[in-house]
């Protein structure tokens, strides 16, 4: 086993003192520990938690379901081999150990601890440990200082010396394993009922079992490997299909910029089909991605485990654990998935058009067959059918006054191919992109001259206050949204509850909590409510059952989620965005610009991207949903305040809670500033967080807990 290239022995200490032993669910020290067919162990107390007295539950880490045993939580696995390694953890904040063989021999209270027995796991004073030493039935016992044993010096001894004590006869240690019944016995169980069956040593039983436990870690290990082997592919085909979407980009302009204002129309449909395509491309890229990675870090945790268990476990812990391992191994080893094909898109130019004759362009997708994938494993690791996975190509034909220069068009003939001669005061191009695989800096769509800035007006409709005759505590609204057809969902911190209003103020009723939950900041998401509440995300049906809750980083007091269409969502999670679907599944993490110095407290949908409140730059961010940052509105344009809630309206207009000014500010969607869009004027006083609902009404939460109703007139439009 030591000669095996891959095996590595992790150390006792590093397993004490990482967050191995601390349970993902509470975030504490792991209590009772129950370990997961998927080998993830968590506080039995929060497992029972989880199951909510269903007869399944999932996994919080890697989601996979575990159906409970008949006697429910509490029936299933423990984790012996995390119990012994919590035996070995230090209690922090206590007061210094005192002897526990003082009150024995008639002392109210014992002298403080200056040695301890790793026998007997009694703390002594200096007296008791000099009586210890001497006594006839102790005095081959362990003694070490108390000082040497806290600083965990002992540690590995300690490990040695842990037994585990039959449950059915105590007091006897679990020395034998029963083969055929896979069972570990004490000697009383080992002279009983299998007496007669052939049973080892534990130290052999354990030995036996760590080859197979070794051999499949070898094949989960190969798996990883080709596993990110493939992910490399698809980012290299992503890559390869940016590319290609900008050489075309590149090409529709450098066809179009001469191009009189009748054919712009068409140019703007190919290019959104182009663009459609390749947001639907990356989309899948970035899906199968983000799967391989999560299967990626199952698979590595696994292996981590489970090298540790080898490492650091005694032979009762390897023998009882080896079944389960061996399970999840054989699992994992099975894994396979299904790579990207890839069409290119080509570009092909023939200007040939006379007034209202063919379309200029036409757009088709052209297959490419899938690369990256390593020889050997290939097979094993990509079962079924492969998915196809088609490039945009895109062909031009419009006979049109150009305007380029007859050397650029020679330039373009002699890079692509040749075409017959066009007739004269025209000049007909065939671009043919197949296989142009050089970057090519995309070039931003055409502005449209002369089109006016719409500035938006507010028209008072209704006002109301959220409080309810249930309520104990003045109400506190942190959180507003649109929810199903004409209502606002109001989140109130204060009274730890949802409440439903019409637009017109009347009150619908509420969508219960967990109880002890006081939501902050929500979001509709189709059907479903998600919101936050400390460091979690949670998720609730319309009834207010709880679909799933999810543990967030730490390093902010709050997190804001916001709605990505009706089946996904989006959380501020340290400066970075976690995109999580209606299953609790991450999909991705978007990385703005800059994240290590931004702080986005308030975020809201924008367009195609994101907006949100910076509170480390006092600034308003505008974002794509890559990432990329788009615009961003300075402290300066804010009145040297810190910026509130935000949202964004269809037209896509950005508005900003100024609390400081008692106002709220309307920026354009490309960030120049349109002005005050509410003001006290508007009996706006202490406003806290805005919305846009349907129908073009605008809604804004006051600190005294009164909701104003607006609609939204534009001027210029």
């Amino acid at each position: 086993l030591e000669s095996h290239s891959s095996f590595f022995a992790p150390s006792l200490s590093e397993a004490l003192t990482s967050g191995f032993l601390t349970c993902t669910i509470c975030l504490e020290r792991l209590r009772r520990p129950k370990i997961l067919p998927c080998l993830h162990s968590y506080c039995q107390e929060c497992l029972r938690k989880l199951a909510g007295g269903r007869k399944e539950l999932q996994c919080p880490e890697c989601r996979e379901r575990v159906a409970l045993p008949q006697g429910g939580v509490g029936a299933l696995r423990t984790n012996f081999f995390i119990n012994g390694l919590l035996d070995l953890v230090r209690p922090t904040g206590e007061a210094e150990p005192t002897c526990s063989l003082c009150p024995l021999i008639g002392q109210e209270t014992g002298w403080p601890a200056v040695s301890r027995c790793l026998d007997c796991a009694d703390d002594m004073c200096r007296d008791c440990a000099s009586g210890h030493r001497c006594s006839r039935l102790t005095h081959l016992h362990r003694v070490v200082a108390m000082e040497d044993y806290l600083s965990g010096e002992h540690d590995e001894e300690i490990r040695k010396r842990q037994a585990l004590q039959c449950k059915e006869h105590p007091g006897e240690e679990l020395r034998f394993f029963c083969t055929p019944c896979t069972v570990i016995l004490c000697r009383e169980c080992r002279l009983g009922a299998h007496l007669q069956h052939p049973c080892l040593p534990l130290a052999e039983a354990a030995q036996a079992r760590r080859p197979v436990i070794v051999e499949l870690l070898a094949g989960v290990e190969e798996t990883v490997q080709v596993i990110r082997a493939g992910r490399a592919s698809l980012e290299r085909e992503a890559a390869q299909l940016q590319v290609r979407e900008a050489s075309i980009r590149d090409a529709v302009e450098e066809a179009c910029s001469q191009a009189v204002q009748r054919l712009l129309a068409q140019q703007e449909e190919v290019l959104g089909q182009l663009a459609d395509y390749g947001k639907e491309r990356q989309k899948a890229c970035q899906a199968l991605c983000s799967d391989l990675e999560f299967q990626e870090q199952v698979a590595s945790s696994t292996v981590a485990f489970a090298q540790k268990v080898l490492g650091l476990g005694r032979e009762v812990e390897i023998v009882s654990l080896e079944q389960v391992i061996c399970e999840r191994l054989r699992h994992l080893q099975g894994f396979s998935w299904e790579p990207l094909a890839t069409r290119l898109p080509c570009l092909e130019v023939n200007a040939e058009i006379e007034g209202s004759g063919p379309c200029l362009f036409h757009l088709e997708f052209r297959e490419e067959s899938p690369t990256g994938v390593p020889e050997g494993p290939q097979e094993a690791a990509t079962k079924g059918a492969k998915k196809e996975t088609h490039l945009p190509c895109l062909e031009v034909n419009a006979e049109i006054p150009t305007g380029v220069p007859e050397g650029k068009k020679t330039h373009l003939r002699k890079q692509q191919q040749q075409v017959p001669p066009a007739k004269e005061g025209f000049h007909m191009t065939t671009l043919i992109l197949r296989g142009c695989l050089h970057a090519v800096a995309p070039v931003p769509p055409p502005k449209v001259p002369g089109t006016p800035l719409l500035t938006p007006k507010p028209l008072f409709s209704c006002s109301f206050c959220v409080k309810i005759p249930s309520d104990k505590k003045r109400p506190q609204v942190t959180g507003l949204c649109p929810f199903g057809s004409g209502e606002l969902l109001v989140a109130d911190n204060q009274n730890q509850n949802l409440k439903r209003f019409s637009l017109k103020g009347e009150f619908k009723g509420t969508v219960p909590v967990p109880s002890g939950v006081a939501p902050v900041s929500l979001a509709t998401v189709g059907s479903k409510v998600a919101f936050t509440a400390g460091s979690c995300l949670y998720l609730l049906n319309g009834e207010g059952d709880l679909v799933w809750q999810k543990a967030l980083g730490q390093g902010q007091a709050s997190h804001a989620v916001a709605a990505l269409g009706g089946d996904r969502m989006a959380v501020c999670v340290a400066g970075q965005l976690e995109v999580y679907n209606l299953e609790g599944r991450l999909l991705e993490k978007i990385v703005p610009e800059d994240s290590a110095e931004r702080c986005l407290v308030f975020l809201a949908n924008h367009k195609d991207g994101f907006v949100g409140s910076d509170w480390y730059r006092r600034s308003v961010a505008l974002f794509t949903k890559t990432g990329q940052l788009v615009a961003e509105c300075s402290e300066e344009q804010l009145g040297e305040c810190q910026p509130g809630a935000v949202c964004a309206d269809i037209m896509g207009i950005i508005y900003v809670v100024l609390q400081e000014l008692n106002k709220v500010v309307a920026f354009s969607p490309s960030g120049k500033e349109l002005g005050p869009f509410l003001t006290a004027e508007n009996s706006i006083d202490q406003p806290r967080v805005v919305t846009v609902a349907r129908e073009g009404r605008f809604a804004v939460a006051l600190g005294d807990g009164t909701v104003h109703i607006f609609r939204i007139r534009y001027q210029g439009k």
